[in-house]
């Protein structure tokens, strides 16, 4: 995954988040670890089982919220 174009709501402007990795299975969701972005890319290395999966934002290292151009996803 890879974001672009990344900045916040204050005038610090954007270092880094934090993603999660979730696989949505009946019961309660699988964790796949977690991962600093610094508007590039994030990687939770080899290959993931199939199935669906979402990212959480966990942390922003400046402001609330996060505002991103482009977000590529690669599997």
């Amino acid at each position: 995954m890879a974001f672009s174009g990344c900045s916040t709501d204050t005038d610090n402007g954007f270092n880094d988040s934090q993603l999660t990795l979730w696989k949505d299975v009946f019961g309660p969701d699988e964790n796949h670890g977690s991962r600093a972005n610094f508007c590039n890319t994030s990687t939770w290395g080899g290959r993931q089982s199939a199935g669906d999966y979402y990212f959480s934002l966990t942390s922003l290292t400046y402001g609330e919220t996060l505002h991103v151009k482009k977000v590529s996803i690669r599997y």
